[in-house]
């Protein structure tokens, strides 16, 4: 076993109480001299007097002081409290009790709060990092908390628009970068804060930040049919973009034979030039997970047109987490969701193999459309990109 060894006592003293600190359950806690870097027998003689002055006090012992060339000498930690007078330290967990306090009294956080705050506490006694966060480092956690409470209020205002990383970082007054180096933290907290809200654990984190409508730019609701905007039929384009604010006011104008929703972008135009000139389709783009506001608009839009709805994306992990997330929403308005250009017989004809970095597929697929792919995925270990495939009519 190697030994944590020291030329300089104060340091060696100090390294005690940081031990400690990150393992208070420790039964023994030593530190060793380190015979080869003093200079000189005065030297060492110097480091002695300084660990005998500890060691009168009762805070350490000296064990094997006669060092020979293979014997180190070895100290042990004795009294912790007396240690922590006698070098005038003190103790971590009473320092990050004093930087927590104001934390336990911030406005608007639910109860959870008070548990997360113990956990950080807790880690930063130690030392140690908590949901990503450095010890001491308040400046941080008050954005986080502040981040977290506002996406919260995002979740619970059903009129919350979509909105990019900086201006979501303003509106709840923390710096304007601050979401961009804490995204990782503010999710982690955010399911901690408000359990009801947990974003599925298979989301990466911009992909859960942009469940809230919070993307680092948001992307406009990309639609192609027969729309009208508050009464006004659209002249016939191949697709439409509407600032998602405004995307409330769509309606279609007349019945179509089927909706499709599409995970990526050049799948969506693809299919809105060669298979709806016609506009008998309601062809959405989701642009990945879709945000919060725009999956609002695609599970109304999807109710009141009234037919068979599809969704086509990716053949891969995340293609199995877009579909399960869309599915449920439709789900919870009596909509039944179908998988297009997503099965087993397409991923073994035209899959690709997967690389040691790409996830295997979630669990939770049971009883899912799309469970026969999610099985087909593990089973294989192939993958598709849904560009790979040239749209076609669904159904």
């Amino acid at each position: 076993m190697k030994h944590i060894s020291f030329g300089d006592a104060g340091k060696l003293l100090a390294n005690l109480l940081d031990r400690y600190e990150a393992k208070p359950g420790v039964a023994a806690l030593f530190g060793y001299a380190n015979e080869a870097a003093f200079s000189s027998v005065e030297a060492r003689d110097r480091f002695i007097e300084t660990l005998r002055k500890a060691e009168k006090l009762g805070a350490v012992k000296l064990e094997n002081a006669r060092a020979s060339a293979d014997m180190a000498l070895r100290i042990r930690l004795v009294d912790v409290d007396v240690l922590y007078r006698h070098l005038g330290r003190v103790p971590s967990h009473h320092q990050v009790h004093t930087l927590l306090t104001d934390f336990y009294e911030l406005p608007n956080l639910p109860e959870t709060a008070r548990e997360v705050l113990d956990e950080i506490g807790a880690a930063w006694s130690r030392n140690v990092r908590k949901f990503g966060i450095m010890p001491n480092d308040t400046a941080n956690l008050k954005d986080v908390l502040l981040l977290a409470r506002g996406l919260q209020e995002r979740a619970s205002d059903p009129a919350a628009v979509a909105i990019d990383f900086r201006s979501f970082c303003r509106s709840v007054n923390t710096g304007s970068k601050a979401l961009d180096h804490l995204a990782a933290s503010v999710v982690a907290i955010h399911s901690r804060l408000y359990p009801g809200q947990r974003t599925p654990e298979s989301l990466n984190t911009d992909e859960a930040l942009a469940t809230f409508g919070v993307s680092r730019m948001p992307q406009p609701l990309q639609l192609s049919g027969p729309v009208a905007i508050d009464g006004v039929l659209l002249p016939p384009l191949s697709y439409y973009g509407f600032p998602p604010d405004q995307a409330a006011t769509i309606r279609l104008s007349h019945a179509v034979d089927y909706v499709l929703t599409i995970e990526n972008y050049t799948s969506f135009i693809r299919h809105a030039r060669e298979f709806n000139g016609s506009q008998k389709g309601l062809v959405l783009y989701t642009a990945g997970f879709p945000a919060r506001s725009h999956l609002r608009q695609i599970t109304r839009l999807c109710r009141e047109a009234g037919t068979a709805c599809y969704h086509w994306g990716d053949l891969d992990a995340g293609g199995v987490r877009i579909f399960r997330h869309i599915e449920k929403a439709l789900q919870a308005q009596g909509v039944q969701l179908q998988p297009h250009l997503m099965d087993a017989a397409i991923l073994t004809q035209y899959g690709v193999a997967a690389t040691g970095r790409s996830p295997l597929p979630p669990q939770g697929a049971s009883g899912s459309a799309i469970e026969h792919l999610w099985h087909a995925l593990r089973e294989t270990g192939l993958v598709l990109e849904q560009e790979s495939l040239s749209p076609c009519l669904p159904g």
